[in-house]
C-alpha cells in the first residue's frame, strides 16, 4: 500500500453536536452512577455501623458474665476452703482468713458491697464504709444482720457448717462495665432486665427509655431463647425527652446463680450514622461534574486544533496501520515477541520482548537469530519455510529449540503470517514467537507417565482387565498366565460372562453391573481352581471414565493364612501380657503383705531398749527390707512404662526445699564412704515450681544412688541445677550429676538405660541391683519432656544429666492455698496417742501377721480397738457401734474392703472416717478406693508415721482432742 494514496476524510456535518451531546449523555450517566454509588455507600456505612454494634454489645455482654463468675468462682473457692475453728485457731488463722476476704473484695470492688460469714459460733461482716475504710463487724447469730438480705447471694460448705452471704450492687458493676465502650454523642448503653430497659447514668441504671412494642417482644423471646438479636425502628428517652430512629442491638447473659435473665443493649441513631456522607458526597459529584465540563472542553479544543496536524501524519498513516493490522492478527497467538523479514529471510525488525524470552539484546538476536536455532531444527524449518512459499501459503507455524543467552535450548512455537505482491511474489513475512517450555515439558512428561505406567501393568503381577460399560474386553495386562481361570487368546470383544465360568461368571457380572450402576469401586472376593492348585482372589472393579471399566484381581490365598496367623498370634500376646500383669499385681501384693508385717515391727522394736548388736542387726533388717520394696517397686513401675500407663501427678511446691531433702536421705551412706558431695543451685531457679514431685525424686534417687554407689571411699560428687524460662511462665529445668567413680567404657554407655541390663552381671560382682533404674528414670524424663545423656570415661568418672519441663508460680500467683505444706513428724512423739486423740477405731483385717503388728502398734499408741476378719463383720460392727475410724483392708474374703465402704457409706454417710490398707500400690487401685468413698488410701508395708498422721487428721475431721496439761 502506497502512503501517497492515503487521505484523511474530512469532518462529517454536525461532528461538534454528536459530541456536545455525547457529554451532556456521559454527565447524565455519571450523576446516575453518583447516586446509585451513594446509596451503596449510605447502606455500607449502616452494615459497618451494625458490625461494630454488634461486636460491641457482644464483647460487653461476654465481659459482665465473665466477670461476675470469676466473683462466684472466688466466693465458692472461699467458701470451701472456710474451716469451722477459724476463730478457735488464733491471731494466725484470723489474719489468713482476713487478709483473703480483703482480696476478693480488692478483686471484686465494682461488684461487691458486704461479705458475711457464718461460723457454727461466730458471724462476721466486712464491708467498705463511706470513706472506703475496711470494716468488719462481729455478730453473735445470723439474725441480728446490719444489712438487709437483698442482692445477695448465699453459698454453703455444709461439709463443714460454714456459709457465706454476699451483697452485691448490679446497678454499680452494670455502669462500671458499660463505660469501657464508646456509641458516639447518640449513642444509648441499656440493660434489659425482667421485660424492662435501664440506662447507664450518674453510676446508676435509671428507667425512662422505651422502644417499638413488636421490639421489645421479640427482645424478650430472644433472651429467653438465650439469643442475640439486632432491629431498627424507633427508640425514645424520656430523660432527655428525644425520639429518633435507631439501629437496636442487644446480646443476653446470665449472671449465675442469679435467676433473672439479662442482656445488654446499644442503642445508635440511624441518621447521625450517615448525617455527613450526603453533603460530602455532593460536593464531590458537583467538582466531578465541573471537572468533567472541564475536560469536554478541552477535547473540544484538543479536535479542532488535530484536524491542522493531520496533514503532516498522512505520510506515516499507512505504514501505521499496515504495522497494527498486522499485529492484531498475531497478538491473540503470542506471549513472546514479534519480528519482521524480507523476501531473503533477512530479519529486518524484532519487538523487545526478545530479551524477557530469550536473553538477547533486539540487535543481537536481529543479526544472528540463524546461529541461535539449534542444529536439529534448521534443515526442517529451512524446507518447511520454502515449500510454504512455493504453494503460495497464507501463513505458517512450527516449533524449535532457541538457544537462550545463558546456553540452555528453550522450546518455542512460530506462527509467521507470509506477505505476497499482486504478482503473487513474495515480499516478507511477520512472525510470533511463543515460550512454550511449561506445555512442551508438560506433555513429555505425561508421555513419560504413559510409558512408566505402561510398563507398570505390564510388571504387576495382578490381573488387569478394561473393559467397555456391556462387559466387554478391551485390553488386558497379564504377567503371569498360570493365574488365569481361562485362555486369553481371542477374548477382545467378547463378554467376561462368555470367558468365565457360569457360577463365578454371574458373580462377576452383578458386581460388574453394580459398578456401572453407582459409579464407586467395588470389591468381590471368589475361590476357585485354577492349574496351580485351589486359590483365593480379590477383585476390583472401577470406571476409567465414562466409556471405560477396570479390574484388578489379586491373589490373596497367603494373604488370608498370614492374616489368620496374626490374629493367632495376637490372641496369643494378649492373654501373656494379661496373665504378666496379674502376675505382678498378685506378686506385689503377696510380698507386700508379709514385708508389712516385717518392716512394721522394725520401728516398735526400735522404741525398746536394744544394745548396739541388737541396733546393728535391727538395721540390716530395715535395709534389707527396704532393699526388697526398691526391687519391687522399679519392676511395678517399668511394667507400667512398658504399657503405656505411667501418669503424672503434677503439684505445686518448693524447688529447693524438695531437693534438699533428697540430699538427705543419702547423707548417712555418703558420711559412711566419706565422700566429697557439693550441690550448686542456681540464682535463676524459681522458687515454687508445678510438675509431678514424687516422679522428679524417684529421677534423683536413681542417678545420685548410682553416682555414690560407684563412687569410692574419698571419691567427690556434685550436683548441679539451673532453670531456663520459657513462654514466660514455663521453665526447663536442667540437672547435672557428676561423679569420679570408676567410669562407664564407651561401648558401654548406650546401654545402660536398657532395662535389667547391668555392665557387670556376673555372680560375683561388687554392685547389686535390678538394672531398672536408669531404664526407668530414662523414661519418667522423656513423659515429663526432657532428655537423659551420659558422658563418661573409664576409670574417671561420669556425668549424667537431663532436664525436664514445669511450670513457674510466684507469690503474686495467689497460689499458697494450693500448695500442700508436708508436716514434719519426725520429732513427733507417738506413744499413747490415745490420751491426746480419743478414738473409737475398727480394724478390718485377716492376715494373721499384720494383724499381730497391728496389735502391737496400737498398744503402744494406747489403743483399745475392734477387730473385724472380713468385710461383711465389718459392715455389721460398724452399723452397731459409732466408730471414729475404720482401717479397712482391701482383701478380704466373704466381702472386700470396697465393697464393704459403699455399704458403710449409704448407712452412715461421711461422718465416719474410712482408710484403705492394702498391698496393691498401683495408682488405679488408689483412685477406685477413693472413688468407693475412702477418705485416704495406705500401702503395705505400712508405717507408724502414716497411721498417726491418719489418726490425728481424723482426730482434726471429728473436732476430738483432748487437752493434756
Amino acid at each position: 500500500m502506497n502512503p501517497q494514496n492515503y487521505k484523511i476524510p474530512k469532518s462529517e456535518t454536525g461532528f461538534y453536536s454528536i459530541l456536545v451531546g455525547l457529554g451532556i449523555f456521559v454527565v447524565v450517566l455519571i450523576t446516575f452512577l453518583g447516586t446509585a454509588f451513594f446509596q451503596v455507600l449510605n447502606d455500607n456505612q449502616i452494615n459497618s455501623s451494625k458490625i461494630n454494634l454488634n461486636k460491641q454489645v457482644e464483647l460487653s455482654s461476654k465481659q459482665i458474665e465473665k466477670r461476675f463468675t470469676a466473683f462466684y468462682d472466688d466466693m465458692f473457692f472461699f467458701v470451701n476452703n472456710l474451716e469451722p475453728w477459724t476463730y478457735e485457731k488464733g491471731d494466725n488463722e484470723v489474719l489468713a482468713f482476713e487478709k483473703r476476704a480483703r482480696r476478693i473484695f480488692n478483686n471484686h470492688r465494682d461488684l461487691l458491697d458486704t461479705i458475711t460469714v457464718f461460723f457454727p459460733n461466730q458471724t462476721v461482716v466486712f464491708h467498705f464504709d463511706n470513706r472506703n475504710n475496711f470494716i468488719k463487724q462481729y455478730l453473735e447469730s445470723k439474725k441480728n444482720l446490719p444489712f438487709p438480705a437483698q442482692n445477695e447471694l448465699h453459698l454453703n460448705n455444709f461439709t463443714t457448717n460454714v456459709s457465706i452471704s454476699a451483697k452485691v450492687n448490679l446497678e454499680r458493676f452494670f455502669f462500671d462495665e458499660m463505660t469501657n465502650y464508646y456509641l458516639g454523642i447518640s449513642g444509648e448503653k441499656l440493660i434489659f432486665c425482667d421485660g424492662k430497659l435501664r440506662g447507664a447514668h450518674d453510676q446508676t441504671l435509671k428507667g425512662g427509655f422505651s422502644i417499638e412494642e413488636t421490639i421489645l417482644n421479640q427482645m424478650l423471646i430472644q433472651v429467653a431463647d438465650g439469643l442475640k438479636g439486632d432491629f431498627r425502628g424507633n427508640f425514645s428517652n424520656k430523660n432527655e425527652e428525644k425520639e429518633f430512629e435507631a439501629l437496636i442491638h442487644h446480646y443476653p447473659f446470665s449472671l449465675y446463680p442469679l435467676k433473672s435473665k439479662f442482656s445488654t443493649v446499644f442503642v445508635v441513631d440511624r441518621n447521625i450514622i450517615t448525617t455527613g456522607i450526603f453533603s460530602t458526597y455532593f460536593y464531590l459529584i458537583l467538582a466531578l461534574l465541573i471537572l468533567l465540563a472541564l475536560v469536554i472542553l478541552i477535547l473540544f479544543k484538543s479536535i479542532k486544533n488535530s484536524q491542522l496536524t493531520n496533514e503532516t501524519l498522512s505520510k506515516n498513516a499507512n505504514e501505521i496501520s499496515e504495522l497494527f493490522r498486522r499485529q492484531a492478527l498475531l497478538l491473540h497467538e503470542t506471549k513472546g515477541f514479534i519480528y519482521f523479514q524480507d523476501e531473503m529471510g533477512k530479519m529486518t525488525s524484532v519487538g523487545s520482548e526478545v530479551k524477557a524470552v530469550l536473553g538477547y539484546e533486539k540487535e543481537d538476536f536481529r543479526k544472528n537469530f540463524k546461529d541461535y536455532i539449534s542444529k536439529k531444527d534448521r534443515s526442517r524449518i529451512e524446507k518447511t519455510i520454502s515449500e510454504s512459499i512455493s504453494k503460495k501459503n497464507g501463513s505458517i507455524s512450527f516449533e524449535l529449540d532457541f538457544k537462550t543467552k545463558s546456553g540452555k535450548y528453550k522450546r518455542t512455537k512460530i506462527f509467521e503470517r507470509l506477505e505476497f505482491d499482486q504478482k503473487g511474489n513474495f515480499i516478507g513475512n511477520v512472525g510470533i514467537c511463543t515460550d512454550i517450555q511449561e506445555k512442551y515439558e508438560r506433555e513429555q512428561e505425561i508421555v513419560k507417565s504413559e510409558n512408566r505406567l505402561r510398563a507398570v501393568l505390564n510388571s504387576l503381577p495382578d490381573l488387569i482387565f478394561i473393559y467397555d460399560n456391556e462387559g466387554r474386553y478391551l485390553d488386558y495386562y497379564v504377567k503371569d498366565q498360570s493365574l488365569l481361570v481361562a485362555p486369553l487368546e481371542g477374548a477382545i470383544g467378547k463378554k467376561l460372562i462368555d470367558i468365565l465360568p457360569k457360577d463365578l461368571g454371574n458373580q462377576i457380572q452383578q458386581v460388574f453391573n453394580h459398578t456401572i450402576k453407582t459409579g464407586n469401586m467395588q470389591t468381590a472376593e471368589y475361590e476357585i481352581d485354577i492349574p496351580s492348585g485351589r486359590r483365593l482372589f480379590e477383585a476390583r472393579f472401577f470406571r476409567l471414565d465414562n466409556d471405560k471399566v477396570m479390574s484388578i484381581a489379586r491373589d490373596i490365598t497367603g494373604q488370608k493364612l498370614w492374616q489368620r496367623g496374626l490374629m493367632e498370634a495376637k490372641k496369643a500376646a494378649e492373654e501373656a501380657n494379661l496373665a504378666k500383669s496379674e502376675f505382678l499385681a498378685n506378686m506385689s501384693h503377696e510380698i507386700r503383705t508379709p514385708m508389712n508385717g516385717l518392716l512394721g515391727i522394725i520401728p516398735l522394736l526400735e522404741a525398746t531398749t536394744l544394745d548396739e548388736k541388737q541396733k546393728e542387726y535391727l538395721q540390716i533388717i530395715r535395709d534389707s527390707g527396704d532393699s526388697l520394696l526398691n526391687i519391687i517397686r522399679d519392676i511395678l513401675d517399668y511394667s507400667k512404662i512398658e504399657s503405656g500407663e505411667m501418669t503424672l501427678y503434677n503439684s505445686v511446691f518448693k524447688l529447693k526445699a524438695e531437693i534438699e531433702k533428697i540430699f538427705k536421705i543419702f547423707s548417712g551412706l555418703v558420711n559412711e564412704k566419706n565422700i566429697q558431695f557439693t550441690s550448686h543451685f542456681d540464682a535463676s531457679l524459681p522458687e515454687y515450681v508445678e510438675l509431678d514431685k514424687d516422679k522428679l525424686r524417684q529421677i534423683l534417687i536413681n542417678i545420685i544412688g548410682n553416682a555414690i554407689k560407684f563412687t569410692p571411699s574419698g571419691g567427690k560428687i556434685e550436683v548441679d541445677i539451673t532453670g531456663e524460662m520459657v513462654f514466660e511462665k514455663h521453665v526447663i529445668l536442667n540437672f547435672e550429676v557428676k561423679d569420679n567413680g570408676i567410669g562407664i567404657p564407651k561401648d558401654k554407655i548406650e546401654m545402660l538405660a536398657k532395662p535389667f541390663v547391668q555392665l557387670d552381671s556376673s555372680s560375683t560382682r561388687e554392685h547389686q541391683g535390678t538394672g531398672l533404674g536408669l531404664a526407668i528414670s530414662q523414661k519418667i524424663i522423656e513423659l515429663m519432656g526432657g532428655e537423659l545423656l551420659i558422658n563418661s570415661e573409664f576409670g574417671v568418672g561420669s556425668v549424667f544429666s537431663f532436664n525436664i519441663f514445669g511450670k513457674v508460680w510466684n507469690r503474686s500467683d495467689n497460689f499458697l492455698e494450693l500448695v500442700e505444706e508436708e508436716d514434719d513428724n519426725e520429732d513427733f512423739i507417738w506413744k499413747n496417742m490415745a490420751q491426746e486423740y480419743p478414738l473409737k477405731i475398727l480394724l478390718a483385717e485377716d492376715n494373721s501377721t499384720n494383724l499381730l503388728f497391728m496389735d502391737m502398734l496400737m498398744t503402744q499408741l494406747g489403743y483399745n480397738y475392734d477387730v473385724a476378719r472380713n468385710g461383711s463383720d465389718a459392715v455389721r460392727m460398724a452399723k452397731e457401734s459409732d466408730y471414729d475410724l475404720v482401717l479397712m483392708d482391701i482383701q478380704m474374703p466373704v466381702m472386700n474392703g470396697l465393697e464393704a465402704t459403699k455399704i458403710i457409706r449409704k448407712s452412715r454417710g461421711r461422718k465416719i472416717t474410712i482408710v484403705g490398707l492394702s498391698a496393691n500400690a498401683f495408682q488405679e487401685d488408689v483412685d477406685q478406693a477413693m472413688e468407693t468413698g475412702m477418705d485416704s488410701y495406705l500401702t503395705k508395708p505400712l508405717k507408724i508415721n502414716e497411721i498417726t498422721s491418719v489418726i490425728r487428721s481424723c482426730s482434726s475431721k471429728n473436732g476430738i482432742k483432748k487437752e493434756v496439761n
